[in-house]
């Protein structure tokens, strides 16, 4: 109790100093905004619904990446090397190869494309609804999930694993850790700049869009170091411990920790343009 006691002083005396360098560090009271509209807008709420729908768009996405290409059908990789080779898609993928195998694989192709753009649909509407409540951006001119907009939603959706892809075969083929990382990293950034710009944001300009661009890249690159190092090795024994749940807990995790990273992009682009333009 005494530790626990000198623990929660330490940390009231922090936050106390914290809150008073507000008003002479710009970059301290930033950050007190950001964690209060995140918490207005409810991003762990939002964050929770968005996992969700990411879920179910890799299953079908999954499926049909199986079942027409045989990427994960024509491996014998466990879940753990698959989800090291693929990131956490490749969790999925490798849970529904059984099912795309033989004579199923086209009966699996032709039902998982239709759910596929289904899902996509239904992932492009869950985006613009979090976008407009972090930007309040509540004009009927925002974008319409149309089957044009879906379908380059998707083909943007394909971009980021070829993203990942090339920064894998550019760190082993040079060998260099920190090459695919920025290779990974200078891709990101204008993968995410241009889908940000598709979605609700008052009409800011594209530089008003950056800042949250460079967090998402960042994030998404320790949330992949995180997914291979620290969440792959345990997929295989949580698959073997709790079955089917083990593994959709560990996938749903990490999921969150992708959408919270989404809104919590939201949240800074909007924060820093707000600040900007009081300047």
């Amino acid at each position: 109790m005494g530790r626990a006691d000198e623990v929660r002083a330490r940390a009231k005396r922090y936050a106390e100093r914290a809150e008073a360098m507000r008003a002479d560090h710009g970059s301290v009271d930033a950050v007190y905004v950001i964690a209060d509209r995140d918490s207005e807008v409810g991003g762990g709420l939002m964050a929770g619904a968005l996992a969700y729908r990411i879920f179910i768009w890799l299953l079908p996405f999954s499926l049909v990446v199986v079942a027409g290409i045989g990427i994960a059908a024509s491996t014998s990789e466990s879940p753990e090397g698959a989800a090291k080779s693929l990131g956490l898609h490749g969790v999925v993928a490798s849970s529904v190869s059984q099912a795309a195998r033989g004579s199923s694989r086209w009966y699996a192709l032709l039902i998982g494309v239709p759910i596929l753009l289904w899902a996509t649909r239904s992932l492009l509407k869950a985006l613009v609804v979090v976008h407009r409540l972090v930007w309040g951006d509540l004009r009927r001119t925002v974008p319409k999930p149309t089957l044009g907009a879906t379908l380059l939603f998707l083909a943007m959706l394909v971009g980021y694993f070829a993203i990942l892809e090339l920064a894998r075969a550019v760190g082993s083929w040079t060998d260099s850790i920190t090459l695919r990382l920025l290779v990974a990293f200078l891709g990101l950034v204008p993968w995410w700049l241009v889908l940000s710009m598709r979605l609700p944001h008052r009409g800011v300009a594209w530089s008003g869009l950056v800042p949250g661009a460079i967090l998402m890249a960042v994030g998404l690159e320790l949330l992949s170091s995180i997914g291979i190092f620290l969440i792959a090795p345990r997929v295989e024994s949580s698959q073997r411990a709790y079955g089917a749940l083990g593994l959709a807990a560990a996938l749903l995790f990490g999921l969150y920790l992708v959408s919270r990273l989404v809104v919590a992009s939201a949240v800074v682009n909007v924060t820093v343009w707000e600040r900007r333009s009081a300047a």
